[in-house]
């Protein structure tokens, strides 16, 4: 098994508690779905925003744009184009030298009528993923001769596209829609490209159990804000999912220290939920029950593993005083 990081899990929580708010681009809250891999990619310098403060994460990506992207951050330099690396890709365009490097490494390769690039053109979700997968180099080996239907709208296993979209499915890259139907052709947003090169990203550097650590961790930054604004429902719909997540990193490393910390930080914010849950219907008694359970796992969680002491510690913080106010009100 991959050596499971610590890189995402305690760090980025710990710092999230006091920053909540400070989101990289003024139409990215930390409630939008894809807050984590937007500010994580900025972070790390793989995409920037627009002059204005924004990201548009509904905006389409051109494939010159995901190239960029997807190849900028494997590798530190790109040489000077001298000639053409396909016919519609002159050598003074922005991203001529990405394409140049992603097409010597086999990463892209040109129309088959034309030979063109076609760089003006929307990215949709197979051509991103075939592009994604060969250019971190994943081992697709597995999933070249499927003989499962998985999705409603992809009948056809002998589609180019298969193992790039089975890979990501395996890999929680992508997930179906409400009718299960996938859409490889779907032109994809900023946002969408982000979030699947966030977590092809994790699932390479720390595998499936730092992926699911990392998903449990955006939803409690949702957690985070949605109680910052009294929005309780979809404060307990996010809590649900962390631990959901946390409870799937548990199952494939129940051994490892960190996961387990994580998984009791998970289970600290779902107390907290209820306790805020229970003191809106006015049981304050519950809610106290609620708020001392979340510093006793937030207590065990310090126990497994002291990096998540700070972020504990603050779960703890909060729980005294949504304990005190319970028992004042009683």
């Amino acid at each position: 098994m991959k050596k499971i990081t610590k890189l995402l899990f305690p760090l980025l929580l710990i710092s999230l508690f006091a920053q909540t708010a400070m989101a990289a681009f003024n139409d990215v809250p930390p409630a939008h779905e894809n807050y984590q891999a937007i500010n994580y990619l900025e972070r790390t310098g793989i995409i920037e925003g627009y002059s204005d403060g924004n990201f548009r994460p509904e905006q389409n990506v051109v494939r010159a744009e995901a190239v960029k992207i997807i190849m900028a951050p494997l590798y530190e330099n790109f040489d000077a184009v001298s000639e053409n690396p396909f016919p519609d890709v002159p050598p003074d365009q922005w991203f001529s030298g990405y394409v140049k490097k992603a097409k010597d490494e086999g990463v892209i390769s040109g129309d088959g009528n034309t030979g063109n690039f076609e760089g003006a053109r929307n990215v949709n979700l197979a051509e991103f993923l075939k592009i994604i997968t060969l250019a971190y180099k994943v081992d697709l080996s597995e999933y070249q001769n499927p003989t499962e239907v998985i999705y409603n709208d992809v009948q056809d296993l002998n589609q180019w596209y298969i193992p790039y979209l089975y890979y990501a499915t395996a890999t929680n890259l992508i997930h179906a829609d409400p009718s299960n139907n996938i859409q490889p052709g779907k032109d994809l947003t900023r946002a969408e490209v982000a979030e699947i090169t966030f977590r092809l990203i994790i699932n390479v550097q720390g595998g499936d159990v730092q992926l699911y650590l990392s998903m449990a961790e955006a939803e409690m930054i949702k957690v985070l804000q949605y109680l910052d604004n009294n929005d309780i429902d979809n404060a307990e719909v996010a809590v649900a999912k962390a631990v959901q997540y946390s409870n799937n990193a548990v199952s494939l490393s129940p051994d490892v220290n960190i996961v387990l910390a994580a998984d009791k930080i998970a289970g600290s914010f779902n107390e907290l939920v209820e306790a805020y849950r229970a003191g809106l219907n006015l049981d304050f008694a519950a809610a106290e029950s609620h708020a001392g359970l979340a510093w006793n796992l937030a207590s065990e969680a310090i126990s497994l593993d002291e990096s998540v002491r700070t972020l504990a510690e603050t779960i703890q913080s909060i729980a005294h005083d949504m304990a005190e106010d319970a028992r004042a009100n009683m």
